[in-house]
């Protein structure tokens, strides 16, 4: 783990989200983190993207209180994760940063000039930095630092997993392998068309597809199993393989068991800020059927390291916009169906070739996510925001 900033920084309070179990969240648990680790002590006002609570661990549900404890100082840097829209000056603070991310091409109309508001805009991945820059964000303002993720359990549980996998997953059929989507149920994670490229893909007897979907309140998981099970059904050309649909709520600590479960990660995404269970699937040296959506051509650059799905840059449909208004007017990448059959039966069919790449994979987010990098980079931009405020 790197130093501090070689300047004694200003003191640091961290508002947004960083409570419930979306990736975004969880994102914002790790940066918590990694503050807190360097010997920063940040202070905290929290808040939760959406409805669901829970998702945070223990060693996570002390952190948030010790740094809730904390009041905030006065002359400090105020760190922001939110989203694009959600983010306002803090009139508290002397200088803001924002971490946040998008999931498009570009940012609507205004957000540009509103993060311009903000001393310093860090995001994941270049990928995202040149959409933020082409949305208005002003280049010298937006620097790329991948998240800080808990490496060392993923990476314990790819080397010592004993072939316990989580208990919620149905029983293994000899012979069959198992694929995995980890995923919120909307038009952006690509649902669409991954289950008649499954159905295309593959038999009942050659492989199955394990959907952990984000816990909804409204969420009707028989239903959603059915209705994924009759589309598969619909498409399939033989025997048609099996669906199913699993939401539990699961800590961080719990996430490596469902990967331990499942040979193969698939995530046709549209478009990604990170793509948190693509890096989580990667260090457990899993390997990964994926679009090089946003940030996912960072963490999957070629077919060295995974299984990248062919895209085409479309607009955004208006029933994706319907779900999410903020992506109106926006363009995004559009999977090829007959690609990700393709990249599929080539992870399924081919799986010494597939070891081969997980474990490449591994390495190349090993050195990506480096914590000790990534302390680095955050303390220089902050030595940097602390050098322009003494001038």
């Amino acid at each position: 783990m790197s130093a501090p900033p070689q300047s004694a920084p200003p003191p640091l309070h961290v508002r947004g989200i960083v409570l419930g179990p979306s990736g975004f969240a969880a994102q914002g648990r790790e940066w918590l983190a990694l503050f807190e680790a360097l010997g920063l002590k940040p202070s905290l006002h929290g808040a939760r993207l959406g409805s669901i609570d829970g998702g945070e661990s223990l060693a996570e549900q002390e952190l948030i209180a010790r740094c809730a404890a904390r009041r905030q100082q006065p002359g400090g840097i105020t760190v922001q994760h939110v989203l694009p829209p959600h983010f306002a000056p803090d009139p508290n603070a002397i200088a803001d940063v924002v971490i946040t991310v998008f999931e498009t091409t570009s940012l609507p109309a205004g957000w540009g000039p509103h993060l311009n508001r903000a001393d310093a805009v860090v995001v994941p991945a270049p990928p995202i930095a040149n959409a933020f820059v082409r949305g208005g964000v002003a280049a010298h303002r937006v620097h790329a630092i991948a998240p800080p993720i808990n490496m060392a359990a993923f990476a314990a549980a790819a080397q010592t997993w004993t072939g316990q996998p989580w208990d919620g997953l149905p029983p293994r059929r000899p012979g069959v392998r198992r694929l995995l989507s980890v995923i919120d149920w909307s038009m952006r994670k690509g649902m669409d068309v991954l289950l008649p490229a499954f159905a295309h893909a593959f038999e009942a007897d050659e492989a199955e597809l394990i959907l952990k979907v984000a816990p909804h309140a409204n969420l009707d998981r028989a239903a959603l199993q059915q209705h994924c099970q009759d589309i598969v059904q619909q498409h399939s050309r033989s025997t048609a393989p099996t669906v199913h649909v699993l939401d539990p709520l699961l800590t961080a600590t719990d996430l490596p068991a469902i990967y331990a479960g499942c040979d193969v990660l698939v995530l046709p995404s549209r478009g990604e800020g990170w793509g948190r269970p693509v890096h989580e699937a990667m260090l457990m040296a899993m390997p990964v059927v994926a679009t090089q959506a946003g940030a996912l051509a960072t963490l999957l650059p070629d077919t060295h390291t995974g299984y990248p799905v062919a895209t085409s840059t479309a607009p955004v449909s208006e029933a994706a916009a319907a779900e999410t208004p903020a992506f109106t007017g926006q363009c995004w990448w559009e999977p090829d169906p007959d690609d990700l059959v393709h990249q599929l039966q080539c992870a399924v069919r081919n799986p010494v070739e597939a070891r081969n790449r997980g474990l490449r994979a591994q390495a190349h987010v090993r050195k990506l996510c480096d914590h000790s990098s990534i302390a680095t980079a955050f303390c220089h931009l902050l030595d940097g925001i602390s050098a322009e405020l003494i001038r």
